[in-house]
């Protein structure tokens, strides 16, 4: 994209596209160490109740997550 000259403020599509992408890769990020974290309560011997509740919200909040980057992929590429 920057190589072929759209940077964010070439026109609103890109300033938006540019900053969902932001978005996306911060949760990214996030989701990938609450993964961690969970993989880690997991490989612990011994997992009580409380580990499997941190393991399940973990794991909506990677759901919660991905349903929102499709909608707002959806989105953005209907509405152009």
């Amino acid at each position: 994209m920057l190589a072929a000259g759209h940077d964010p403020f070439t026109n609103d599509f890109f300033t938006f596209y540019f900053a969902l992408t932001a978005i996306h890769l911060t949760h990214l990020i996030a989701g990938l160490a609450v993964l961690v974290g969970m993989c880690r309560i997991a490989r612990t011997p011994g997992t009580t109740v409380r580990d499997l509740c941190h393991i399940e919200a973990g794991a909506c909040f990677w759901h919660l997550v991905d349903l929102i980057w499709i909608i707002l992929f959806a989105l953005l590429y209907l509405a152009r």
